[in-house]
């Protein structure tokens, strides 16, 4: 009986993403004035927790007889809201006590409390201090809708219009009401190991007060609308122009400080024009040219490499105390990477478009494009 051949199962070769294709498409070459698409997004961590505490209300008061007024989130589970205090002061530990962006917003009767991040600040725990990059913000928030609401808060809303209104933030465990009593006339002593001191509280005691930007909403309001999606990025000749300028004046500072104002530096600019390039083009030539100088080592695969190259433009803040000589820079290299650059910019303005050509060529399209 003849033996079945064993078919050996091949398996299918991974079609490449887009973004591995452009980076072999791009070789390198890159325009620092396209507008990027990025975003940086919030985690749920301060909604998971608060669910686990049973976050059922709050508790207000004077941090003893001459004190501040604090605000308690109470719930049913007092480490659930520990965990959350912990948070809350990782985050004011990292950027400052606004961190936590707390509101009060009248409603009725009741009023609705919103705990979300102060932007800026969630933006800089998120991406660090990014002046190159602009990523849009996608935050969170989760808020607590009570019925009644206590003269003290009258009160405390016409405190924090003042210039200087700290409050102290704390948890506590939901106290249990004796037979026949309110539970909003409970008296509870705050957690004062766990509290932290915020610069304030916004309180709105009208809907109208409510500033665009706030993520407190009325309890019949509902969800805010989010299906107008993002704004098409300026992709206009002058935008494009600022944008670059700003991006590598923020990563590369040093490399254009000595094109621009040193003697060596403004040589090698000057022989970048003669051979053909804008002196736009040459600065960021050159400046792309400086980007594998802060590799942290050299990937034996191509895509590897260009990849990381391509990660650096967005977090790399050039030190004054960088070597940079441009007599060391060959006008062929400054030339070929401006041809790159080119590439880089008509494939994009003119989707579709077979890429060839040297820089002449490639400047005569961007001129057509309207980005000489």
């Amino acid at each position: 009986m003849a033996k079945k051949k064993q078919q050996q199962k091949r398996a299918k070769p991974t079609p490449k993403g887009a973004y591995e294709v452009a980076l072999q498409a791009d070789a390198g070459g890159y325009d620092w004035g396209w507008p990027a698409t990025e975003m940086a997004a919030a985690n749920m961590e301060l909604i998971r927790r608060l669910s686990v505490g049973g976050f059922t209300g709050c508790g207000y008061g004077f941090w003893g007889p001459q004190g501040p007024p604090f605000i308690s989130l109470m719930g049913t589970n007092l480490a659930g809201m520990k965990s959350a205090m912990a948070l809350i002061r990782e985050w004011s530990d990292a950027v400052g006590p606004n961190a936590l962006h707390l509101e009060i917003l009248f409603d009725g009767p009741g009023y609705v409390i919103s705990l979300s991040q102060q932007p800026e600040l969630l933006r800089l725990r998120l991406t660090g201090l990014d002046t190159a990059n602009q990523p849009t913000l996608l935050s969170t928030s989760i808020s607590k809708p009570l019925d009644t609401r206590q003269p003290f808060l009258e009160n405390l809303a016409e405190y924090s219009n003042e210039p200087i209104a700290p409050i102290i933030l704390t948890v506590g465990e939901q106290p249990v009401a004796r037979s026949g009593m309110p539970i909003n006339t409970i008296r509870f002593s705050p957690n004062r190991a766990d509290a932290i001191m915020l610069p304030g509280v916004n309180i709105y005691q009208r809907l109208e007060d409510r500033p665009a930007f706030s993520m407190v909403r009325a309890h019949e309001e509902g969800p805010p609308d989010i299906k107008r999606g993002f704004p098409e990025p300026d992709r206009s000749p002058d935008a494009m122009s600022r944008q670059r300028q700003r991006r590598l004046k923020a990563a590369l500072p040093k490399t254009l400080h000595v094109l621009r104002h040193r003697e060596d530096g403004i040589a090698l600019i000057d022989k970048a024009k003669a051979a053909g390039c804008a002196p736009w083009q040459a600065e960021q030539a050159i400046c792309n040219l400086r980007i594998p100088d802060f590799l942290a080592y050299n990937p034996n695969g191509k895509v590897k490499r260009l990849s990381m190259l391509d990660s650096i433009r967005s977090v790399i803040v050039e030190p004054a105390s960088a070597l940079f000589k441009p007599d060391t820079i060959d006008i062929d290299a400054v030339v070929e990477q401006a041809a790159l650059d080119a590439a880089f910019l008509v494939r994009r303005l003119d989707e579709g478009a077979r890429v060839a050509g040297d820089l002449a060529g490639l400047n005569a399209r961007l001129q057509e494009l309207g980005h000489g």
